[in-house]
């Protein structure tokens, strides 16, 4: 009934919001198209290149250059056959001097290709702050492999990576890369650099960025630990669309500097002897929304504004609340009923794990118990009698069922007494369950049964009185 009610809410939404459908031709907006040469190929096995070795490592890094203070973030990918088995804890040994390994995070494996496996491991690297400048080698290292399948064994090697310490860095951000003719976008170039690197200001302002017209302009410096960080936001617009000749991205902007290590700028013959430099931001692609420019609305104002009659207002705002509401709760009482029933059970199977229904059990096998029967009957009413007791003492314990069925009795009764329980308890359980022990792998002795049912009553009465259950 349940399920016949939901299909007919939907199909009753369906239908409503089919009311709305708009009778328009299609002009293959957003459509799927495909461009020649740049057409990627849909079969995706073709992008995987084969394996030539049992084990590759792929190592990559976010940037070659860095900065004091500034982490360096290393991506190395390991792709090995099925069958090869590596050893992916060695990642954390290896040595990258001069770089000091501050952190090691080891992904989960994965299925590549469906005949081998992937593993990403990123390392974050630092350097001291007092290093100097220039080129620094990350080392090559090695891990070994065996290859289960062929019986053979080897080294797989990364490559070494040239890294490069520089005084200056530029970081770009743009707050948005699709804009409409006469937008406004933010645009931010944050430039980090050591104390002795002398940013020249002045000439942040004037910057071409052509085709997009600068409207507003702020910088502003700050230091942050070991760096001054200079901010420079420029608030950009658009106002012609750039032709075709033209690309459309805010272009590679340069950065002029220069460094002073001695605190001042020597100067000969009144003019400065500090070169200057120049390092470039990357360039942004733009995507600019033309489609705006083709559509003519001149006259959308004085179209005065829609009026709706009472059928579609009821139809397209009160009755898919309505049925929402009816649907959520349809689905949420059923869920709800899961959830109960889930609960129910697992109450009840944390019941019949309590200490009270162990204790009820080894009761009833002890009442059902008969001196009277036969040797073979009698011999499995002890192992019953056996099992609950263990079962019963690891309840008090709260040890696990399979550890209390698979200790010897030694051991078992070595664990009761590290949990602390009472001597009584655990004394009477060694003398009862030793006993039992020697009537199943040995002679059937009704003296010794009936002696070891004594202790097993003494357990319960003693638990009892203690509160255990």
């Amino acid at each position: 009934m349940k399920r016949v009610l939901l299909i007919t809410c939907l199909c009753a939404l369906i239908i409503i919001l089919s009311l709305d459908t708009c009778k328009a031709q299609d002009s293959g907006y957003r459509q799927h198209q495909e461009y020649g040469e740049s057409v990627q190929p849909t079969d995706t096995d073709t992008l995987i290149p084969e394996m030539s070795e049992a084990v590759e490592l792929w190592l990559f890094v976010e940037n070659y250059r860095f900065i004091t203070g500034k982490m360096i973030h290393l991506t190395l990918q390991m792709l090995w056959k099925l069958g090869v088995s590596v050893n992916v804890e060695l990642f954390k040994e290896v040595d990258l001097s001069p770089f000091k390994i501050v952190k090691v995070t080891i992904g989960e494996r994965q299925i590549f290709n469906n005949d081998s496996d992937f593993c990403v491991i990123t390392y974050i690297l630092s350097l001291p702050d007092d290093a100097e400048e220039g080129v620094y080698t990350v080392p090559a290292f090695s891990i070994p492999y065996n290859d289960e399948a062929n019986k053979t064994s080897g080294h797989v090697q990364t490559s070494p990576m040239s890294l490069k310490k520089v005084p200056i860095m530029v970081e770009t951000e743009l707050d948005r890369d699709i804009v409409n003719i006469g937008d406004r976008l933010k645009y931010k170039l944050t430039i980090w650099h050591e104390d002795y690197v002398q940013i020249h200001k002045e000439n942040m302002e004037g910057l071409d960025l052509n085709p997009f017209k600068l409207i507003d302009f702020w910088i502003n410096e700050e230091t942050e630990g070991k760096l001054r960080k200079t901010t420079a936001e420029y608030e950009l617009s658009i106002y012609e669309l750039p032709d075709k000749s033209e690309n459309f991205e805010i272009p590679s902007l340069p950065v002029l500097y220069s460094i002073d290590r001695e605190g001042k700028v020597k100067q000969e013959e009144g003019e400065k002897t500090v070169a200057t430099q120049k390092v470039s931001a990357p360039a942004i692609p733009v995507l600019i929304n033309s489609l705006l420019k083709r559509i003519d609305v001149p006259l959308e104002g004085i179209k005065g504004p829609l009026v709706y009659s009472q059928k579609d207002i009821c139809l397209r705002s009160h009755l898919p609340v309505i049925l929402g509401v009816i649907i959520i709760i349809v689905l949420g009482a059923n869920e709800i009923s899961k959830l109960v029933y889930r609960l129910s059970e697992a109450i009840k199977e944390r019941m019949a794990m309590s200490p009270l229904a162990h204790a009820e059990r080894l009761e009833k096998l002890i009442t059902d118990y008969s001196s009277d029967a036969e040797d073979d009957e009698m011999r499995r009413s002890v192992v019953n009698i056996d099992c609950a007791s263990r079962a019963f003492l690891g309840t008090l314990a709260e040890v696990p069922g399979e550890v209390v069925r698979s200790v010897t009795t030694a051991k078992l009764i070595d664990i009761i007494r590290d949990k602390k329980l009472a001597q009584e308890i655990v004394e009477s359980a060694n003398n009862a369950l030793k006993s039992f022990d020697c009537v199943i792998f040995g002679d059937i002795d009704k003296n010794v049964i009936e002696k070891a049912m004594g202790g097993v009553q003494e357990i319960l009465k003693e638990a009892k009185r203690r509160g255990y259950y």
